[in-house]
């Protein structure tokens, strides 16, 4: 499984989940999350690449544990 489509589908995750929580747009996202420009968090989310510094970024603003996004978490009850 390449690392990328893993981040992808947790990078999604996380957008939805935002989005769950009032945070909608790209530009209020990348508000929150920090670290990236509205402009390149579209980019990933639309399959741009994913680099590890904004993986590890993600992972310590959404309190998850190191390498969580590059791996996949369908059978995890906390994604739910």
């Amino acid at each position: 499984m390449p690392v990328q489509h893993a981040r992808h589908q947790n990078l999604r995750k996380v957008l939805v989940q935002l989005e769950r929580e009032g945070i909608e747009g790209y530009a209020d996202q990348a508000e929150h999350l920090g670290n990236v420009t509205p402009g390149k968090l579209a980019s990933m989310d639309q399959g741009g690449p994913i680099d590890v510094l904004f993986s590890e970024h993600v992972e310590w603003v959404l309190h998850r544990r190191r390498g969580w996004m590059d791996e996949l978490h369908e059978d995890d009850p906390l994604e739910a």
